[in-house]
């Protein structure tokens, strides 16, 4: 592929369904990540595939359901909303803790960087899981609720 393949300007086409199915995919595999750090019985290898996996889907839902549209083709929680949903004064408001989670995956895991010297020297290496998954699941359910 040349590099005008990644410059697309024009919006892609794709059905309600395709774009919910992806949607659901982000959820289901941020639930089954979150529920599967809290099984003990991983190798050091498994559990490491798991900490680099939850980064990404928080990365992925907190863009969805507090950012904002870069680019003609990104989708946000918006999209999936009736227009007469205002989906911006309807969410619940991004904690600290997301926030944080949503920088720290920024920095530790998005790109090769001195953050992952500092972030382990201040012994901020760990993930609240189970507290970050509480969040997420919170705007979940309020997003699912906005949507029937």
């Amino acid at each position: 592929m040349d590099n005008n393949y990644w410059n697309q300007d024009e919006l892609i086409e794709a059905t309600e369904g395709e774009l919910k199915e992806h949607l659901k995919y982000e959820i289901d595999m941020f639930r089954e990540t979150c529920r599967q750090l809290n099984l003990s019985q991983k190798t050091l290898f498994e559990r490491n595939l798991l900490l680099e996996s939850l980064p990404t889907h928080i990365r992925i839902l907190t863009n969805f359901f507090y950012g904002e549209k870069k680019y003609c083709n990104d989708l946000v929680a918006q999209d999936f909303l009736p227009s007469s949903v205002d989906w911006a004064s309807e969410r619940l408001p991004q904690t600290e803790l997301l926030n944080d989670a949503k920088n720290k995956a920024d920095k530790q895991l998005a790109h090769l960087s001195r953050w992952r010297v500092k972030i382990e020297k201040d012994n901020k290496k760990g993930w609240e899981w189970a507290e970050i998954g509480d969040d997420i699941e919170k705007v979940i359910q309020k997003f699912e609720n906005l949507r029937r």
